[in-house]
């Protein structure tokens, strides 16, 4: 028999969801801010040194290049937001350790660590953390969860790190944005119109502007000093390493995994940051052991983090301009980059993947990255809250793009606009929701043929059906993912393509009439051109997933292993 009214059967199914709460709360805040044990304390002791502050003392502060670990011997390390007029985030005490993502990929932190009372600190120097990494595993484990737990929560926060100062609908705000946000540099946007954006833009006459964690402001950045300022972006002096990866999708980064915990000297570049074209997608749910799915975004970190930790180093960004091939079998290849150094690498791996197509439609370009996008995060999907918008495509990233702006918002219409038929490109479980979806209209056999608006907003597109038919569709916004185009046209013409660009390896390679070694054939994943290889969306035949592009990053280091001269 069950006792009490209603009320007190919902007042108690609320205090257990509370409780519940209460519970995932605590269990959050644990593995984010865990103590090391005396055990752990004791294999740590002979990679760091110790250091001793006063009451008041800093032992880093925001935007300081290079920071170390500090763990806690004694006193407290108090943990201040300087984004947030130095609120108190969080206090370590015995035990407890400083940092978040920022420490294993080498950034200036983004809050600052004062002494309370007298204290004493173990210090371990950044260029022994890859040490503590290797050598004392699970101590390694305990640190990158609680760092990545942190980040999460101190993004949760909503005032952390850098300020972003400029128009939402503004081409040029939005790649800022776009680049802070793929490169998982935290930053709080401000909207011109704000009081914020007000003051700002009547102190330095025009935008975007950037104020960094110090204070310190930059009006109009291009990439490549905002990249400086946030230190992504450190010298690239020439060097020399086994493997030179071009493209840090994920295929690149899985090959950087697996090249650098093998032991080869490994290197990553890519032209904007971290997750290809995979880092636009607002949610993967069909890679293996992510059964509730995560984003493009988080995918890229977690990949980030491990290359790193097994030593591998990402520098972005930077574009390729030249390939040059080794003479010899045993000479190196050169990649030759737009900041003027040479990298020179036994074997090179082309992780390029492929862009979208852009829209062939007019005033479309007008409109790029201020109405229209070719990705869908949180970035692009927030300055279009409440209103309708369109998708156009048929696969797997507008399917999924078209499930997160229908969650998000609700009340919006999501129109789903196909060339042809809807569902024989796009996963079954995507067509199912899709059509279970109230808010989402699919729009078989049509295209945009014009988009519509005033300086700054999309108001409407003109589409056009298989029939020639004409109408109007009232949008706010046009989400991007039709078509495939291959990259790295800086590729010599050695490197065979077929019909549509995409780089032949294996046996095609070997066929193709431009392979020219004798006494063997290429490697699966290796092109026309010895010791090139090719994995990812880029790769003649590939299949265009996620997990494909994973598979063929880590076959690729097998055929390194195979083809690197000794």
């Amino acid at each position: 028999m069950i006792r009490g009214t209603v009320a007190d059967i919902r007042r108690r199914h609320r205090r257990a969801h509370c409780l519940w709460g209460e519970i995932m709360v605590s269990a959050t805040l644990e593995h984010a801010f865990p103590k090391l044990t005396a055990e752990e304390l004791e294999l740590l002791q002979p990679m760091a040194v110790c250091t001793y502050l006063e009451d008041g003392e800093q032992a880093f502060r925001a935007g300081q290049a290079d920071a170390d670990l500090f763990v806690v011997k004694s006193g407290a390390l108090e943990i201040q937001n300087p984004s947030d007029d130095h609120k108190v985030v969080a206090v370590h005490e015995v035990g407890g350790f400083s940092g978040d993502i920022d420490i294993i990929i080498r950034r200036p932190p983004i809050v600052t660590g004062v002494a309370r009372g007298k204290t004493h600190l173990l210090r371990v120097h950044r260029d022994r953390l890859k040490e503590v990494m290797i050598k004392i595993p699970h101590l390694s484990e305990k640190l990158l969860v609680a760092f990545q737990m942190r980040r999460e929560l101190l993004n949760q926060t909503g005032k952390i790190g850098f300020r972003i100062i400029g128009c939402g609908l503004c081409s040029d705000t939005t790649l800022l944005r776009e680049f802070m946000h793929k490169n998982f540099v935290p930053f709080t946007w401000y909207d011109k119109d704000t009081d914020i954006g007000q003051a700002a833009i009547r102190r330095y006459g025009e935008f975007p502007i950037v104020q960094k964690p110090d204070g310190s402001v930059l009006v109009r950045p291009d990439l490549q000093d905002l990249a400086y300022e946030c230190g992504l972006w450190h010298e690239c002096p020439s060097q020399s390493v086994d493997l030179a990866i071009v493209g840090a999708g994920p295929a690149g980064l899985a090959a950087a995994v697996y090249a650098a915990s093998e032991g080869l000297n490994t290197l990553v570049l890519d032209k904007l940051g971290p997750g290809g074209q995979a880092g636009g997608s607002s949610k993967i749910e069909n890679f293996i052991g992510f059964p509730s799915g995560l984003s493009g975004t988080e995918l890229a970190m977690r990949g980030v983090l491990q290359m790193v930790k097994f030593g591998a180093q990402l520098i972005a960004p930077t574009r390729v301009e030249k390939f040059t091939a080794g003479k010899t079998a045993k000479d190196p290849h050169e990649l030759t980059l737009d900041c003027g150094a040479v990298i020179t690498a036994k074997t090179v791996l082309i992780a390029t993947g492929v862009t979208w197509r852009k829209l062939d439609a007019i005033n479309a370009s007008n409109y790029e990255r201020a109405g229209v996008y070719y990705a869908c995060t949180n970035v692009e999907v927030m300055l279009h809250d409440t209103q309708d918008v369109a998708v156009v495509g048929a696969g797997n990233s507008a399917g999924q793009a078209a499930m997160y702006l229908a969650e998000c918002c609700p009340s919006r219409t999501v129109h789903v606009l196909c060339r042809g038929k809807f569902g024989p490109s796009m996963s079954e479980y995507l067509c199912q929701r899709i059509h279970a979806t109230k808010n989402i209209k699919v729009h078989e056999n049509t295209k945009i043929s014009r988009v519509n608006g005033g300086e700054y907003l999309i108001d409407s597109v003109d589409l056009v059906n298989g029939n020639g038919q004409e109408s109007k569709l009232e949008v706010k916004a046009v989400f991007v993912f039709i078509g495939a185009e291959p990259g790295a046209t800086w590729l010599p013409s050695d490197v065979a393509r077929d019909e549509d660009g995409f780089i032949l390896t294996g046996s095609d390679a070997a066929q193709s009439g431009k392979w020219t070694v004798k006494d063997r054939m290429p490697c699966a994943l290796e092109t026309s051109v010895p010791r090139l290889l090719a994995a990812g969306d880029i790769r003649s035949g590939s299949t265009k997933r996620v997990g494909f592009a994973v598979g063929d990053g880590s076959l690729a280091v097998t055929c390194v292993h195979s083809v690197m001269p000794e």
